[in-house]
């Protein structure tokens, strides 16, 4: 499987160098190894396929190792650590032909002032140079004056004390061994570490918020216990059966668990309809239900449903029904008296942050009949008052 592989994305990986991409992947044509902590571009000599390399945001100081991939047309360095001593590691690309595109933009080597131009005149077979298409006479130019260009440069390194030869070498496929990274910060006036932005540094603070996080998240997960849901003293007698009625007559609704629902009329205005959307995997026997002629009881999963209904009904004809398909709880309860006028039930519906307690307040709504509708909306206002 990985030897037939043309595309890999290896991005966010923290990965701090390269290895066996180039033996398990030999027919890869593009490779993204973009926002890591690479540090040396190597192990990729075998990549003979390969059109698209992204090494965006690393900590590569040199372009080297990549002589051998011929078909490379795409080499994204953007926001690595090339410095002007790095432009000597420019050459090692001429003899890429393929190359088309090279992006160096966000590296310290683009602030030397003619970084493009020398660029341009050591790869001339580049098309877009940090995506901007390098014009013919800007070509012309830079061969011109590509002679004196490297004289300068070479002069200006000299000068500030770099290793021009070991600077310039790109012939090193060695391994980079996991060694300790060198502390590169100071401790200022104020007690403060202060730490130079360099790639030592990144790979300092990636260890170091890899360590705090395996110290504090790791206790935490062993000390963490399951959450348990402990049931207070009234809570724990519905579990059992359904709590006595108050002597007064006065009922409240109760929705314990918070249970969706509606209560509405049948079609044909013979019965009330209360629907539960219950869960399709909660056992019925879960499930317990009581009719009283003004009241609909039921006890789901030890939580108390109570509702008092706008209308009398008859308990002995009420059928409960369960969904096999979507798991609701349907009850029809017949009424009383099938030519009383239907009500509006829709007050009964549970909102967003309802309390388990409320009074009825019911609203009549204007019996079916061929009344307009400015009339019945003033008798539904009249009944509310």
């Amino acid at each position: 499987m990985l030897s037939t592989l043309e595309e890999v994305a290896l991005h966010q990986q923290n990965i701090e160098r390269i290895e066996l991409l180039g033996h398990l992947c030999p027919k890869l044509k593009i490779l993204y190894l973009q926002n890591n902590l690479i540090g040396k571009i190597q192990s990729l000599h075998k990549l003979k396929d390969l059109q698209y390399l992204n090494l965006a945001v690393n900590n590569i100081t040199k372009v080297q190792n990549l002589q051998r991939c011929e078909s490379l047309q795409k080499l994204d360095l953007t926001l690595n650590f090339v410095p002007k001593a790095g432009l000597l590691s420019i050459p090692s690309l001429a003899g890429n032909y393929n190359l088309r595109e090279l992006f160096l933009i966000g590296n310290p080597c683009t602030d030397w002032h003619a970084y493009r131009q020398y660029v341009t005149g050591k790869l001339p077979q580049l098309a877009k140079l940090d995506g901007q298409i390098i014009q013919r006479s800007e070509r012309i130019a830079a061969a011109q004056v590509l002679a004196s260009l490297e004289q300068q440069l070479l002069q200006e390194l000299q000068a500030e004390g770099v290793d021009v030869a070991a600077a310039a070498g790109v012939e090193d496929d060695s391994s980079t061994p996991d060694g300790e990274v060198a502390e590169t910060g100071f401790v200022d006036e104020a007690g403060e570490l202060r730490r130079p932005w360099c790639p030592a540094t990144r790979i300092l603070e990636h260890r170091e918020m890899g360590a705090s996080c395996s110290s504090t998240c790791r206790p935490q997960r062993k000390t963490r216990q399951p959450f348990k849901q402990v049931p207070s003293a009234g809570a724990l007698a519905c579990c059992a059966s359904f709590p006595p009625l108050p002597e007064d007559g006065r009922v409240l609704q109760r929705n314990e668990g918070k249970w969706d629902f509606t209560l509405e009329e049948s079609e044909d205005g013979m019965s009330l309809v209360l629907d539960v959307a219950a869960g399709k995997y909660l056992d019925t026997s879960l499930i317990k239900a009581d009719v009283q002629p003004r009241l609909a009881r039921l006890i789901i999963k030890g939580r108390l449903l109570q509702l008092v209904l706008p209308v009398e009904v008859k308990p002995d004809a009420s059928v409960a029904r369960r969904s096999a398909a979507s798991g609701h709880l349907v009850l029809t309860m017949p009424k009383e008296e099938p030519q009383q006028a239907a009500i509006n039930v829709t007050y009964l519906r549970p909102g967003d942050k309802s309390a388990q307690t409320a009074t009825v307040q019911p609203a009549v709504k204007a019996a079916r009949s061929q009344q307009p509708y400015k009339q019945i909306k003033q008798q539904a206002a009249a009944s509310t008052t």
